[in-house]
C-alpha cells in the first residue's frame, strides 16, 4: 500500500534510508556518503513531502519531492527487485510535476529506473568524491 508520508514516519524513513544508502554507497565505492550522515533532527526540519510504501504496517520504501525534484527514493534492501521503487516513482509522478532527480553515476539500477520513466542525463559533477548524474524529464 502507498500512502502519504507523515511526520510520525520520519524515524522509519531514516532507518530505511540508512539501510538503502549503505547499499548505494557500496555501489559507488564511497567511503564518505553524505546521506548516511543525515539525522532525525534534519529530517524533522526538512519535513519532507512524499509517499511511503507499507507492507504489514512496516515502511519498506519512500519517495520524497521538493519543488519538482525527487530528493530521495529508497527501498529497504530485503525488498529490492519487487517493484516498490517503480511503484513509488509512478505514484509520485502521477500526483506531482517531477522534473529532476540526482543519483550516483555508478548506481546502474537507479539510472535504469529513471531512464524507463523518461528521465535523461542533463549533466555530471563530482561531490564528496562521488560522480553524480543529474537527470531531467521534460
Amino acid at each position: 500500500m502507498i500512502r502519504s508520508l507523515q511526520a510520525i514516519d520520519h524515524t522509519s524513513l531514516l532507518e530505511v534510508q540508512r539501510r538503502a544508502y549503505r547499499i548505494e554507497a557500496a555501489l559507488l565505492d564511497a567511503t564518505d556518503f553524505p546521506p548516511l550522515r543525515e539525522t532525525i533532527d534534519e529530517i524533522d526540519v526538512e519535513a519532507p513531502i512524499g509517499f511511503v510504501y507499507v507492507i504489514d504496517d512496516d515502511i519498506v520504501g519512500a519517495v520524497t519531492i521538493n519543488d519538482g525534484t525527487i530528493t530521495r527514493l529508497v527501498v529497504d534492501p530485503p525488498y529490492f527487485r519487487q517493484g516498490i521503487a517503480q511503484s513509488l516513482l509512478h505514484h509520485v509522478m502521477e500526483r506531482h510535476h517531477t522534473r529532476h532527480v540526482m543519483t550516483g553515476a555508478r548506481n546502474l539500477p537507479a539510472l535504469s529506473l529513471y531512464t524507463r520513466f523518461g528521465f535523461t542525463e542533463a549533466r555530471r559533477e563530482w561531490r564528496s568524491g562521488i560522480e553524480l548524474v543529474f537527470l531531467t524529464r521534460l
